[in-house]
């Protein structure tokens, strides 16, 4: 009489290790930055992203709970690296006005080097930017923004939420991003010399700050 073997139970998934997890999760977010530089944000679907990395809508779900989160996090290494570039442009002891024209000119600057980047990612279906709740939730984000009002502080001798502060906080990126937009977006106005405008635009950020910091000091 033949012996019936037990069938054997199946082989439990192999769990990655936290290094594999980290990679997998970054191979994600390139993907999506892949798909929106080439194609544009409607691009970026979880299938369109799983797809190539040869994954399941299962294995994306472990990391992200859905297109927004992925979009967050894409949105997150864009604003890391342009605070790297922010920091390093006016290092500590920097001379206030100094310290505030190197953060313009290094702003405008690192959108200027990356310019399919910036008309992506000011885009309603990317910009998470936008919300209050999202400025006071990102770390990256946050701290962008408080280095932008510290050193705006540091001109006008006030605190760093002082309304004063806030208030030129925002018309410094204001100014910033409505030379980009015109000159990186609006491509049929015809500007007769982007670089005489990039530094008339600098030039009259500084002077308003300067006016400031005259009238407090």
């Amino acid at each position: 009489m033949a012996v019936r073997r037990s069938a054997s139970p199946p082989p439990k998934p192999r769990r990655r290790s936290a290094q594999a997890q980290a990679a997998f999760r970054q191979s994600l977010v390139d993907e999506a930055k892949r798909l929106l530089i080439e194609h544009g944000p409607d691009a970026v679907t979880i299938r369109a992203v799983t797809e190539p990395l040869g994954a399941s809508l299962m294995a994306f779900y472990t990391y992200f709970d859905g297109k927004q989160a992925l979009l967050r996090a894409v949105w997150g290494e864009y604003m890391s690296e342009l605070q790297q570039v922010l920091l390093a442009a006016a290092p500590e002891g920097t001379p206030p006005l100094q310290a505030l024209r190197a953060h313009a000119e290094a702003f405008i600057g690192y959108w200027e080097a990356h310019p399919d980047l910036y008309r992506i990612a000011y885009q309603p279906a990317l910009s998470v930017e936008s919300t209050t709740e999202t400025a006071r939730t990102d770390p990256v984000y946050y701290e962008m923004l408080e280095l932008g009002r510290r050193r705006v502080a540091a001109v006008v001798g006030r605190g760093p939420h002082d309304h004063e502060v806030l208030t030129l906080g925002e018309l410094l990126f204001t100014k910033g991003v409505g030379y980009l937009h015109t000159v990186l977006v609006l491509s049929r106005y015809p500007i007769d010399d982007r670089k005489r405008l990039r530094r008339e635009v600098i030039d009259d950020i500084v002077e308003t700050f300067r006016r400031r910091q005259r009238a407090t000091g």
